[in-house]
């Protein structure tokens, strides 16, 4: 099982790197090398800076159920967690990886489900209001530099997402009782339904107090969960303005969160290949080939390939931590 999972990973990244050589062929080497190796730096850079803001959140989180960590931990953990995200079918070893190492970090069950559960609500919060927001603003400008495609178009997209989210989230309940319903009929969650009964008590108590924490907690989690996603998202229109194109950073956004979250779909990790292509295809109406290859190889460099090997150093860091642990521990005992 281990060695198909890390089949699928490689060949999911895979993908990702020969899809821009794909599209642009041999152009993509000479357009690198009119990039300012200086820029490559600043995209490694947002990489960094995206991973910090996301640890913050995870520190503010822990703290504030009374489990905290020391900061360059949590940090590790968070790269480490991306790594599993982005080489996983659909990112689902993400959240496992997530956990997991936090209880590594001897933090109850409890609260590592809650912190990772409410790192998720939070990003749902800022895409339920952050896309709406980007595709509004992205009609104007975008109408004028591609009057070919009508504004109804982006209209009726805008009321679609509305209407999907009304739709979940009244229909909420019912997707609940329907989960519960059917997680009664399975033989093991019966047996064990006292303890997960509990679990589930404990789970609602760390959420609560999360909910009802200062309202200064709240804003910065908020504040650092909009600055994490805004500067993975701003690499790509980083890019195409470095390379001479200007579109609107709204679209961009509503763009990449489309096109990934389809992607992922997919099963192929990272969305390798089908999130390349889908961008390539929306962009072809603004951006030549040759460029939009590079664009799409540097875009994955600062969301793909730097994010790998820190997620890489990360887990050897924690591993070797571990095992420094243990062997100290050992020879107290003896």
């Amino acid at each position: 099982m281990r060695r198909l999972a890390s089949v699928i990973a490689i060949v999911g990244v895979g993908l990702a790197l020969g899809a821009p050589f794909a599209l642009g062929g041999s152009a993509v080497l000479d357009s690198l090398r009119n990039v300012d190796p200086y820029f490559v730096i600043i995209l490694a850079g947002l990489s960094v800076l995206a991973g910090v803001a996301k640890a913050g959140k995870l520190q503010i989180l822990l703290s504030s159920l009374g489990q905290p960590l020391p900061f360059l931990h949590t940090l590790a953990i968070t790269f480490a967690t991306d790594f599993a995200f982005l080489c996983s079918p659909a990112g689902a070893a993400g959240y496992v990886v997530n956990v997991a190492l936090l209880r590594s970090a001897a933090t109850p069950w409890t609260v590592s489900t809650t912190v990772v559960g409410a790192e998720q609500a939070l990003d749902l919060v800022f895409f339920a209001i952050a896309i709406p927001v980007a595709t509004v603003f992205a009609l104007v400008p975008l109408g004028q530099i591609a009057p070919t495609m009508p504004g109804y178009v982006y209209a009726i997209a805008l009321i679609i997402a509305l209407l999907s989210v009304y739709g979940l989230w009244h229909g909420r309940h019912l997707i609940i009782s329907a989960l519960h319903r059917f997680g009664r009929t399975i033989p093991w969650i019966q047996a064990r339904q006292q303890r997960i009964d509990e679990f589930v008590a404990e789970l609602r108590g760390q959420i609560n107090t999360l909910i009802k924490g200062a309202a200064r907690q709240n804003i910065l989690l908020l504040l650092l969960t909009t600055l994490q996603w805004i500067i993975r998202y701003s690499v790509l229109w980083l890019v195409l303005y470095e390379l001479g194109y200007q579109l609107p950073f709204g679209f961009l956004l509503v763009l990449q969160a489309v096109v990934l979250h389809v992607a992922l779909w997919t099963g192929v990790p990272s969305g390798g290949g089908s999130a390349d292509i889908g961008l390539a295809a929306a962009l072809s109406l603004w951006v030549i080939s040759p460029v939009i290859a590079t664009t799409l190889l540097l875009w994955r460099f600062s969301t793909l390939y730097f994010p790998l090997i820190l997620g890489a150093l990360s887990i050897a860091a924690l591993t070797w931590t571990r095992r420094s642990n243990a062997i100290s521990i050992t020879e107290t005992q003896s």
